[in-house]
């Protein structure tokens, strides 16, 4: 099978492309550090007509929520416009859509987790409205496939979140700084997102034209992670706890009943074990 990844150059791009030859698949890229802008219809146009992949699985965006605050006009054009375009362009040329969205969308989540696909959306940040509106883009072809994303973890992001926030100070010879402690999340390593996107690329129709919650359904407190952090890295020298901020969510988890079920994903790395790789030297994909 061919595909083309947009964004196939990022975080999530490298892994599924990894995943997707070592599975046999054809891969093209389509990315903005080779010149290729998915805001730009006439080139996207070309390139898919010229290449005619038989998937398109779209990952380009302006995904980190402090790049999209600082600069909302571009992260409207490119989630929001750039998404538009993907999806019209799959839409005339017949080519099947997996589009990579993020489970920022349910905030603020009024609802008591672990959440579904059924849960209300709105987003809650600049990030996560312009993926919300790239769903509305893809909904309208046929056949698409939505994943919602959990928060994602992987050697290429060490210097984000909660985990990246510890090693920074960590390597720094610092206590790493708790925000909290009560809060929750569902952290998902970046070769199981690579799974799920081959899974859904690869599923039979009738998975089609649905929403999926990508995650673990492991509910971790940013206490529990922290440790398995500190474990991984070796630190034993505690914690310093602050207070919790604002933007954090009480609960964060995903009900993933949907993916399994559907497109027999399920998930090979807990938290413990996806850390543990993370801060290894080497780590290859499981036979």
């Amino acid at each position: 099978m061919k595909i083309m990844i947009t964004g196939e150059m990022g975080f999530v791009g490298k892994e599924t492309h990894k995943l997707l030859i070592k599975m046999g698949h054809e891969v093209v890229g389509y990315d903005l550090m080779n010149g290729l802008d998915i805001r730009n219809y006439q080139q996207l146009w070309n390139k898919c007509l010229e290449v005619m992949p038989d998937r398109v699985l779209h990952l380009a965006a302006i995904a980190r929520f402090s790049d999209a605050d600082d600069n909302p006009r571009l992260a409207f054009e490119t989630n929001v416009e750039g998404t538009r375009n993907v999806a019209e362009v799959c839409k005339k040329l017949h080519i099947p859509l997996v589009y990579a969205s993020t489970g920022s969308v349910y905030m603020p989540i009024n609802e008591k987790p672990p959440i579904t696909e059924s849960f209300r959306v709105s987003g809650n940040s600049q990030y996560a409205c312009t993926k919300l509106l790239g769903e509305k883009y893809v909904i309208e072809h046929t056949p698409h496939i939505i994943l919602r994303y959990a928060h994602i973890y992987g050697k290429e992001k060490r210097g984000h979140g909660l985990i990246g926030g510890y090693w920074d100070r960590i390597k720094r010879g610092l206590k790493p700084k708790l925000y909290g402690g009560t809060q929750s999340n569902d952290f998902t390593y970046i070769k199981d997102i690579a799974r799920a996107n081959m899974l859904a690329l690869t599923s039979p129709w009738d998975k089609w034209n649905q929403i999926y919650n990508i995650g673990t359904g492991e509910e971790l407190s940013a206490e529990k992670a922290g440790e398995i952090v500190c474990k991984a890295t070796g630190w034993d020298g505690g914690v310093q706890k602050v207070k919790e901020r604002e933007v954090d969510p009480g609960r964060f988890v995903y009900d993933t009943s949907k993916a399994e079920t559907m497109l027999g994903f399920q998930v090979e790395y807990n938290f413990e074990r996806g850390i543990r790789e993370m801060f290894s030297e080497e780590g290859e994909y499981d036979t």
